[in-house]
């Protein structure tokens, strides 16, 4: 419990630097606690390929491996909390029951040219919810 209060006296300490958010989940992961945990792909580096969205898993038990599966996979930004609201179009809340009882949403935000996106208005993202090709056990639409 003494570490755990150590790491979270750091993390407000340094707020706002990466490498601490990923501490800090990792921090909340040992201690069996639930997390809340963004992947921006919008935010890429490495050769990663940009897309118009940021996925967040809210209240999961795995937001450090969350996080490291969106810098390992994609190259993109990881970090805790929320996705990032200014910009968003509309997003879709994912059917699939996860065995922590997490909720999955996938933000679609308006995007400049350089990156390639299907969204541009709140119906194209409701028909990517209702797309069962991208979303196997479905999703429904969602407002930020």
């Amino acid at each position: 419990m003494r570490r755990l209060s150590f790491l979270l006296s750091l993390a407000l300490a340094l707020a706002g630097c990466d490498a601490l958010g990923s501490i800090v989940v990792e921090a909340g992961d040992f201690a069996g606690a639930k997390a809340d945990v963004h992947c921006d792909r919008r935010v890429v580096e490495g050769g990663g390929r940009p897309a118009a969205f940021c996925q967040e898993v809210i209240a999961t038990v795995a937001a450090a491996e969350f996080s490291d599966d969106c810098r390992a996979k994609h190259k993109a930004t990881a970090a805790p909390g929320p996705c990032p609201r200014p910009s968003i179009i509309a997003g879709c809340k994912l059917n699939k029951a996860n065995k922590d009882d997490s909720s999955v949403f996938d933000w679609y935000y308006e995007v400049d040219r350089e990156i390639d996106s299907r969204a541009r208005d709140v119906e194209d993202v409701s028909k990517m919810c209702a797309d069962p090709s991208r979303y196997e056990e479905g999703a429904e639409l969602a407002q930020p």
